[in-house]
């Protein structure tokens, strides 16, 4: 059996896929253990979803501990390091489209997951940015009772 955390990574995965948004697609969309694109920038365009540290909420009860599962989603594009927008009119509607779709929803009920939310991250990353990509990260938070 599957853990808890493969589970909704996977599903995760499988949501943001879902979404349609123009560029973002299951080819383009990785599952990694840590948010790192290679030197050579193999990932040009999508997003890397990988696992955080959990959380303990408040819903808990006498027989069941209430885990939030983090999965930090990285979004990237490529880009020539100029001070303009134009990435960013990529990247800013898939975060909005991801924040709108996870935060304070329940979309993964069959997953055991009773509430998403989705946490404060940078809106852009300086280091991808010096590396020619535009970048993005956010936190889905998936709450489960264990």
């Amino acid at each position: 059996m599957p853990a808890t955390w493969e589970t909704l990574w996977d599903a995760v995965v499988s949501q943001i896929d879902g979404l349609g948004l123009d560029g973002l697609t299951a080819a383009n969309i990785r599952q990694q253990p840590l948010a790192l694109n290679p030197a050579d920038n193999e990932l040009t365009t999508g997003a890397i979803v990988c696992p955080v540290t959990e959380a303990e909420g408040n819903n808990g009860t006498n027989h069941s501990n209430d885990i939030g599962y983090g999965f930090q989603v990285t979004l990237v594009k490529l880009s020539n390091s100029a001070l303009n927008k134009t990435a960013q009119q990529t990247l800013l509607p898939w975060r909005e489209s991801i924040r709108q779709h996870f935060h304070h929803q329940s979309p993964l009920t069959a997953h055991g997951c009773y509430l998403c939310t989705v946490e404060h991250a940078p809106v852009v990353l300086p280091d991808a940015w010096k590396h020619q990509l535009d970048a993005s990260t956010l936190v889905v938070r998936c709450w489960v009772l264990q």
